[in-house]
């Protein structure tokens, strides 16, 4: 199961945006309260999501094998197929475009947050079409492996541990070192708006190929 989930797990890690957020709310008036809140919520957000479609898949007449039913490698399928499609079509799209790259339009709204606002937006970030497909695809493999409720909940709080992982890191690192670590974040902050769609666009991509592979080669 691990195989299979830490590396979904490491996808929700490195998605873009709520990278960005963090970031950002990092390099706000009240860096460290608000950057904290943030990372409740995020990390509530994923950890909820995973948990419902783990349950859900639970509900369905388990298989008789250890291993995950064909109808959960073909959703995958499905979905890594549509991810690639997507991301390569924004990248063709992006190609055409001569206007210089600029920040999402809602990263001027962390300007001036409150841990309660950020902790709101933290949840919000997992409600984005990448996530909720990584978070279907964690917890079809969980819910519908042969695990009892203890190895379910393990896995869950793995894979939630994973996914929150860049996101915490970055806050425990201003927490630890805030003088040293501000000018980093700066210059990985305007590293990150001018290259935000290619990345974006990138993973998107890596992701659909991750799942395409995996399904393949389960259903084969």
């Amino acid at each position: 199961m691990l195989w299979y989930i830490v590396p979904l797990g490491l996808a929700v890690a490195l998605s873009l945006f709520p990278i960005l957020a963090v970031v950002l709310l990092l390099l706000s008036p009240s860096p460290v309260p608000v950057s904290v809140g943030y990372l409740a919520g995020w990390s509530s957000g994923v950890l909820v999501l995973v948990t419902l479609f783990t349950f859900g898949a639970r509900l369905i007449p388990p298989s008789s094998e250890a291993s995950m039913p064909p109808w959960a490698h073909v959703v995958e399928l499905v979905l890594g197929a549509a991810l690639v499609v997507a991301g390569i079509w924004r990248v063709v799209a992006d190609r055409r475009r001569t206007s210089p790259a600029s920040a999402p339009s809602w990263t001027k709204a962390l300007d001036h947050v409150g841990p309660g606002r950020a902790f709101a937006f933290g949840i919000a970030m997992n409600v984005r079409p990448k996530n909720l497909t990584l978070a279907v695809a964690a917890g079809l493999a969980i819910g519908s492996a042969s695990l009892d409720i203890v190895g379910s909940s393990l896995a869950v709080l793995i894979f939630t541990a994973v996914a929150v992982s860049t996101v915490a890191a970055l806050v425990l690192a201003y927490v630890f070192g805030s003088q040293s670590v501000r000018p980093r974040l700066e210059r990985f902050s305007d590293w990150l708006v001018a290259n935000s769609s290619l990345v974006l666009n990138l993973s998107v991509v890596l992701l659909g190929a991750l799942l395409v592979g995996i399904a393949v080669v389960n259903l084969v």
